[in-house]
């Protein structure tokens, strides 16, 4: 039984209680190469489980991309390093933990070209066994 039939119930969860498994190096990303993206963003997804909202921050640490979400059910930020630019997109990579297992997890956002405070965002937890999509809005 596959990874996502055995939690697909409980993948929308894992999404939103996210635990760190391991510390990242800090990104290689300059921050003036994802100027478009730096803010504060509401993530609305979509799953079979129905619809949740995620916080996005995408910030300036010391030149460099640093990023960190959070949600209601999990109100501490946590950290994301792992960020890099494909073409137009940018690409958040972390690992969590949902009740002892571990997924790897990447946050993607792709600029809408008709309004710069929005994106399509897309979520996929190990390697495509769960993905969700939605929007993005920058406040």
């Amino acid at each position: 039984m596959s990874f996502a039939s055995r939690f697909a119930p409980l993948l929308a969860a894992a999404a939103l209680v996210l635990t760190p498994l391991a510390a990242h190096a800090q990104s290689a990303l300059p921050s003036a190469d994802a100027a478009a993206f730096m803010g504060t963003w509401t993530l609305s997804l979509q799953s079979p489980q129905g619809a949740f909202e995620q916080t996005l921050v995408i910030k300036d640490m010391a030149g460099k991309v640093g990023a960190e979400v959070s949600n209601q059910m999990q109100p501490t930020p946590m950290a994301i390093t792992d960020i890099t630019k494909a073409a137009n997109d940018l690409l958040m990579k972390f690992m969590g933990d949902f009740q002892g297992q571990a997924f790897s997890a990447t946050i993607t956002l792709t600029p809408d070209a008709a309004d710069a405070n929005k994106a399509f965002v897309m979520f996929d937890i190990m390697d495509g066994q769960f993905v969700m999509q939605g929007a993005a809005v920058k406040k």
